[in-house]
């Protein structure tokens, strides 16, 4: 089975690194006929092999199964897909509802609960094991909890769903003093992440006299959107905030945006993608916010760690217009760029280059390295400490209110 896994995720592979698009793979679907028998035996519920197996089978189908009508314009497309194709291949009831439990568990673990409690309701009707139910039931709970203490509104609309700024902020006594933003954008490789992950951040920020905001933009495992939908949600929403500054109490001469991997991507479009903007989006008011923090940001969207955006581009060089180390041009923000050089996620040198051609454009570009950490140094315990005092610092040299740097 762990061979068979890595058989039925060749085509994916094969077909962002290659021309090549065949109708099918007659000697895959002959090679994995047989494993369809042991996805409705439930004494292999939760076997570390079989589990991971079909979660690439899935995958491997899931392609056809998009192209139908009904999922045009869904929210969570991918979700849904995956809920329709289960029931094909696992009808032994026990079995079902396991999948289905995973499945959900892990869509919200990764993505958030939005626009998932039909489904949800689905499976609280037919599933019989209560231990189940029950903990997707706490997953809820506490989805619904963190959205308790503070503003959720939306800033853009796309076909016939909403995308949402989370806004957190202290009520000011004097009532008029306009207070600096912070505008979060979660990582998760264009393809999974959700605005809770930056929620601990922004109840920080706004203790300490911060309006603080974490930002939903589509991804690709919900939406099944390329990283060209994020930049422009990404610029829509600075746009918002700049908008609506007086009835929030933003100082908009002081807007900091941050992100770590995709997100710190997403940060620097704002500032540098000009050709990317929504036909709806109020284009007086700029998407370029005043300071920006990146954290293991993505700098190039040509090499070969970002091929799969460009698979089914009929124009590959339209990722230049999304890719920041081609964008470069004079006065841009203030910006913080930190970057472990043993990365293994995104090239060091990657943003070497960022840093130096922006220098040399005559922009204030501070470049922060750690010889160690790899990607996730702004998760890893034994870094973020360091982490924080570099933006902390940085953000202080700039005039900005203290901070805790997260």
């Amino acid at each position: 089975m762990y061979f068979d896994k890595i058989l039925i995720e060749y085509p994916a592979g094969h077909e962002i690194y290659s021309k090549d698009r065949p109708e099918g793979y007659p000697i895959i679907e002959q090679k994995i006929k047989g494993n369809l028998l042991l996805f409705n035996d439930p004494s292999l519920l939760g076997n570390s092999d079989l589990m991971p197996f079909i979660q690439s089978f899935l995958g491997y189908k899931i392609n056809k199964e998009l192209n139908k009508p009904i999922y045009a314009g869904l929210y969570n497309k991918r979700l849904y897909a995956m809920w329709h194709l289960l029931p094909q291949y696992v009808r032994e009831e026990r079995c079902k509802n396991f999948h289905q439990y995973r499945l959900l568990f892990d869509h919200v673990t990764h993505n958030g609960t939005k626009y998932t409690q039909e489904l949800f309701q689905e499976f609280k009707k037919q599933c019989r094991d209560s231990t189940l139910t029950a903990k997707l039931e706490q997953v809820y709970q506490d989805s619904r909890n963190d959205l308790k203490d503070h503003q959720v509104v939306e800033y853009k609309q796309i076909g016939n769903y909403g995308l949402d700024l989370h806004i957190f902020k202290k009520d000011n006594p004097a009532g008029n003093n306009k207070k600096p933003l912070i505008v979060f954008f979660h990582g998760g490789s264009w393809s999974e992440g959700q605005p809770s992950w930056h929620f601990q951040a922004c109840r920080k920020y706004a203790e300490n006299g911060w309006v603080a905001c974490s930002v939903e933009y589509r991804i690709f495992g919900s939406q099944g959107t390329l990283p060209f939908a994020a930049v422009m949600d990404a610029r829509s929403a600075i746009r918002w905030l700049r908008e609506h500054g007086n009835e929030l109490g933003i100082d908009t001469g002081k807007i900091v945006a941050t992100g770590n991997s995709a997100g710190g991507h997403l940060v620097l479009t704002t500032a540098l993608s000009d050709q990317l903007n929504e036909k709806s989006d109020h284009l007086q008011f700029s998407p370029v916010p005043n300071v920006l923090l990146v954290n293991s940001g993505v700098y190039d969207l040509t090499d070969e760690k970002t091929a799969w955006i460009r698979k089914d581009l009929l124009n590959k060089d339209s990722v230049i217009r999304i890719s920041p180390n081609e964008l470069i041009r004079k006065n841009m923000p203030p910006i913080l760029l930190i970057h472990s050089n043993v990365d293994q996620n995104v090239p060091y040198a990657s943003a070497q280059k960022f840093a130096r051609l922006s220098q040399l454009a005559g922009n204030t570009v501070e470049f922060k390295s750690m010889n160690e950490g790899g990607h996730f140094i702004f998760d890893d315990p034994r870094y973020v400490q360091t982490v924080f005092a570099w933006r902390r610092d940085f953000l202080k040299a700039l005039g900005y209110p203290d901070s805790e740097g997260q």
